[in-house]
């Protein structure tokens, strides 16, 4: 034992430690289906490991067109958004229609007038749209008849998409009469050689 200079003993001062014990509760996670809305089968798009299901509320899900069994063409994507949770699943409503930049492409042919709008438009249901399309003209064309194409195109586009509902208008761009409906409207100005909606979509908020 140590001793201070008058030779008395020191006492050792102890140090109290405290032991708190924290009990910290993990939330577990569990997997919440994702389900497509009746006019895509009802399905299960896929699933995800969340907290709590109203975190899928919002968020946005991407699957091709082929896995809802409505094409074998694994380019084309559909976008959907979690809208709200029933039963335990989170049912997703329909956002929009993309091609993949690779299968766009393949529009393009050399020797061809391409023509390329993006529209930003509004449909019968008042749902602000974005609509792109990529034309490609039989041959080339110059001068005033590619400014009537491209005039008709703009005026058609626009009539045609907001005399529709938004869920009506992508269907018919998924079946591709929408498409068809654009070559013969076109015919009279100019004929089409092939054409591809590149996207149509809501404007995300």
């Amino acid at each position: 034992m140590a001793k201070d200079k008058k030779g008395n003993k020191k006492e050792k001062k102890k140090k109290i430690i405290r032991k708190t014990n924290v009990a910290i509760k993990k939330k577990k996670k569990k997997w919440v289906s994702l389900m497509a809305p009746k006019e895509f089968g009802g399905g299960e798009l896929g699933e995800s490991l969340v907290v709590d299901p109203k975190d899928l509320v919002g968020r946005n899900v991407i699957t091709s067109l082929s896995n809802l069994n409505r094409g074998k063409n694994f380019a084309i994507k559909i976008i959907f958004r979690g809208k709200e949770i029933i039963d335990g699943n989170c049912l997703c409503e329909p956002m929009g229609y993309y091609v993949l930049n690779s299968f766009a492409r393949r529009v393009v042919k050399k020797g061809k007038t391409k023509i390329f709008k993006s529209l930003k438009l509004k449909t019968k249901d008042n749902v602000d749209v974005v609509l792109k399309i990529v034309l490609v003209t039989r041959r080339k064309i110059t001068g005033g008849v590619s400014a009537k194409v491209r005039a008709e195109l703009d005026s058609f586009l626009s009539e045609t998409v907001k005399k529709a509902d938004f869920m009506f208008t992508l269907d018919s761009i998924i079946n591709y009469s929408f498409q068809k409906k654009i070559k013969e409207q076109m015919k009279g100005i100019y004929p089409v050689g092939s054409l591809e909606i590149v996207m149509f979509r809501k404007v995300f908020k």
